[in-house]
């Protein structure tokens, strides 16, 4: 579960056109902490999960779902 929500933190942060160092300032955490979690080798708690979904304006569900290809084109652009 980790993975699939470190993939989609990414691809959410890349869609929003953010870096690591913007997101992990807006969440208030380090940029280390943030790439971590888009490893998919640290689960955020809820609290920063609730964040995440506020600051890159999407729903909590959200994250936990596989990016349709649109995203990872967009991603690639």
């Amino acid at each position: 579960m980790s993975v699939l929500l470190g993939r989609r933190l990414r691809a959410l942060r890349r869609l929003k056109r953010l870096t690591q160092q913007d997101l992990a300032n807006e969440l208030g955490i380090s940029v280390s902490m943030l790439s971590t979690i888009e490893r998919g080798a640290k689960y955020p708690c809820a609290d920063l999960i609730r964040k995440i979904a506020r600051v890159l304006d999407v729903p909590q569900e959200e994250l936990f779902v596989l990016p349709d290809m649109s995203d990872v084109i967009q991603e690639r652009l």
